[in-house]
């Protein structure tokens, strides 16, 4: 399946899942679980709400728009198809590991304050995994993004070799 299509297809799947997820939150019942959850409910909503649509969705959906709009305004190719590759799976695994994990900590952490603990107490129960795993995702985001920019740039900036 050709990249732009990958990118699409991502792109539309994670928009799926944040506005299944939107309308999960309207329920009476689970949005009172998330409020009263406290912070655990916020890494619900509005984070793993907020990511799975903004860069799981809009941002990867732009990215793939990207790649497929600079060869033919540049009428050359990207600079590297490597690169392209790289920011593919780091974003989307990134975003995957990212929103899974701020979705179910959030629930592993909720039903702990709804049993009676603090959020301290709660995040001292889960141990690093709840930061590990966070971080992961965070860093592989940023590091797909970042591939991403660099191809962009150079794409851009970095002059054709003759003849090529």
């Amino acid at each position: 399946m050709p990249l732009v299509i990958r990118f699409i297809v991502v792109s539309v799947t994670n928009l799926l899942i944040g506005t299944l997820l939107g309308v999960m939150q309207t329920f009476p019942g689970f949005g009172q679980w998330i409020r009263a959850a406290g912070a655990a409910g916020h890494m619900i909503d509005p984070l793993a709400h907020a990511h799975i649509n903004l860069v799981g969705g809009v941002t990867m959906g732009m990215m793939g728009l990207f790649y497929y709009v600079m060869p033919r305004l540049l009428s050359r190719p990207i600079y590297s198809a490597t690169l392209s590759e790289v920011s593919f799976w780091l974003s989307t695994i990134g975003v995957g590991i990212f929103f899974s994990s701020l979705v179910i900590l959030g629930v592993i952490e909720g039903n702990m304050i709804h049993a009676g603990m603090t959020y301290a107490q709660a995040l001292e129960a889960v141990g690093p995994i709840h930061h590990i795993l966070i971080i992961t995702g965070a860093m592989l985001m940023g590091f797909g993004y970042w591939t991403f920019i660099a191809n962009v740039y150079l794409t851009v900036f970095k002059k054709p070799k003759p003849g090529g």
